[in-house]
């Protein structure tokens, strides 16, 4: 009888043990939890996921990165030649940078990434940047400063008599240059105003013979002239 408990004692134990799950335990004996498939996802995002993102996000970014143009106004001096400066902003190198006015190719100084180039012509400035990866950007510049005009003598102004001439001139851009103003009378005299009010641009001159060619230039050089005559 005691053989016989003993076996069926045995046997549960036995029994009891394979219905156990195997589980992993600590050195303190605590039971480790199975962190398997957590570790999977994490070597799922780490070794592939995230770097897939990150490797394709950069080749986007180059394929798609466009150049910016900043321009600064035109400027002149003299009215006879104007500087202009822009600047090109790009994440990535500059395979060329070009500039044209009226289908002209004008050249351009480099200074890091600000370009200069000066014009002696009013016209639409056309600038073009283009990057490695053929993205191009293009802006155009208004250049209408210089002064390509003449002096405007006012007809409506005019006073001729016997002896003397008054007329009325102007010049919007670069201004009259009153000492350049003079004329030619029918007697070949170089005959100098005997007046000039710049303020309101009257000019007045003396005359000897009965005709005479005045002559003004503005301050960038450009002539008008005029001839009057008595009879």
């Amino acid at each position: 009888m005691r053989s016989d408990s003993y076996y069926h004692r045995k046997v549960n134990m036995t029994r009891a043990n394979t219905d156990r799950r195997p589980s992993r335990n600590s050195a303190q004996g605590r039971q480790i939890k199975d962190d398997s498939s957590k570790s999977g996802i994490l070597r799922f995002f780490l070794g592939f996921l995230i770097p897939y993102l990150v490797i394709n996000g950069l080749i986007l970014f180059f394929v798609i990165q466009t150049p910016t143009i900043t321009a600064d106004e035109p400027d002149t001096k003299d009215y006879k030649s104007a500087d202009v400066s822009f600047k090109v902003s790009s994440l990535i190198p500059m395979k060329s940078v070009t500039a044209t006015i009226e289908g002209q190719e004008v050249p351009l100084e480099k200074n890091g990434s600000t370009y200069k180039c000066t014009l002696t012509n009013n016209g639409n400035l056309t600038v073009k940047a283009v990057a490695i990866n053929q993205m191009t950007k293009s802006t155009y510049i208004q250049v209408n400063l210089l002064d390509e005009a003449n002096p405007v003598i006012d007809e409506d102004s005019i006073v001729l008599g016997a002896g003397y001439l008054e007329f009325d001139v102007s010049d919007t851009q670069s201004g009259i240059n009153w000492d350049s103003i003079y004329g030619i009378d029918n007697l070949g005299n170089n005959v100098k105003p005997t007046d000039i009010n710049q303020t309101t641009g009257r000019v007045t001159f003396s005359m000897a013979g009965d005709a005479i060619t005045v002559y003004v230039k503005d301050l960038a050089g450009n002539e008008a002239q005029a001839s009057f005559s008595v009879n």
